[in-house]
């Protein structure tokens, strides 16, 4: 008989609006007309469209991870109302910024995640969603944490010296984003230091210690200003989960499993039967699928997004 984890787990969710005329306006005073900063992996409107999936995302977590003890919704003076039988608390970024307001407004999830540690009264073990997660079948503590104080995360170990050397000849080529989510992976394993290797991370929940992350940037404020000085994405910012990972890693505390089979990704592009073809990996008879990440739907078109939505809400019912 598998033995229940005592200790407690909280979900912390990064959620922006980005339908909100005040909060286009205040992003758009500080981009001043850099068409630089409208590319999509910086700061495009994709990156801040909402269609609820939100609350698709806190309604998974109440069905499928009702052992949750509180949900904490991060915003910059929003509130999405959601129904949740769960607590949720709504955590500005004033709160995570707290004698660093000079950072402030940011505009980058990068600079916000690295502050997610100074949430009051968050539990020492913590799972991490973008607001386009979603739970999509009934997972325990230990899909997470293995046991008290160790991570288990969903990706793949990964060459560093390759991968450089790979995105070295994709940026030449012009085939990489300047500002790529794994060179961040990359870039936080190069921090840790003492391996060859780094995580390969994909789009899942992520699993966090605070103490980690408390420990690391208090006695680094040099990196955790790196992290949150640009209110826009740069080069110059590095994962911090990457970053949680490879100390634990060093410590002998982190589990990395292979994400293939847990995890269904989906962006809006190409017709309905691929999206048929994706939604049956999470409906077929021996399916693994926990977590499903349904990418950039402000881009699908109104059949798909009607589809998805059909499909989204006969998973949840109750």
């Amino acid at each position: 008989m598998k033995k229940e984890q005592m200790f407690d787990i909280d979900a912390v969710i990064t959620w922006v609006d980005g339908n909100d005329p005040g909060l286009g306006a205040k992003r758009a005073q500080y981009m001043q007309g850099n068409a630089s900063l409208q590319a999509d992996d910086i700061a495009g409107t994709t990156r801040y469209s909402d269609r609820g999936e939100i609350y698709w995302c806190v309604r998974s977590i109440n069905k499928f991870m009702p052992w949750v003890r509180r949900i904490f919704i991060v915003t910059d003076g929003q509130d999405p109302k959601v129904e949740s039988e769960i607590p949720v608390e709504i955590v500005d970024h004033k709160v995570i910024f707290r004698g660093y307001e000079q950072y402030l407004p940011t505009f980058n999830s990068l600079s916000i995640e690295a502050m997610l540690w100074r949430i009051p009264d968050l539990s020492e073990h913590f799972v991490y969603f973008n607001d386009d997660f979603l739970v999509c079948k009934s997972v325990d503590k230990d899909m997470f944490f293995p046991q008290e104080g160790y991570i288990k995360c969903h990706g793949h170990k990964a060459s560093l010296l390759w991968t450089k050397t790979r995105y070295f000849f994709k940026r030449l080529t012009g085939h990489a984003c300047r500002v790529n989510h794994v060179q961040q992976m990359m870039d936080a394993a190069d921090i840790v230091g003492g391996s060859s290797s780094f995580i390969r991370l994909s789009h899942t929940p992520y699993p966090l210690l605070k103490s980690t992350m408390q420990r690391f940037y208090e006695s680094h404020p040099d990196r955790l200003a790196q992290n949150i000085r640009n209110r826009f994405r740069s080069t110059e910012h590095f994962r911090s989960d990457e970053l949680v990972y490879m100390l634990l890693k060093k410590e002998g505390r982190l589990q990395v499993v292979p994400e293939r089979d847990v995890l269904m990704e989906y962006m809006p592009h190409g017709g309905m039967e691929r999206l048929e073809r994706k939604l049956h990996r999470v409906t077929c008879q021996g399916s693994h699928v926990c977590f499903i990440n349904f990418g950039s739907l402000d881009k699908a078109s109104d059949a798909i997004f009607s589809r998805i939505t059909q499909f989204v809400e006969e998973l949840l019912k109750q």
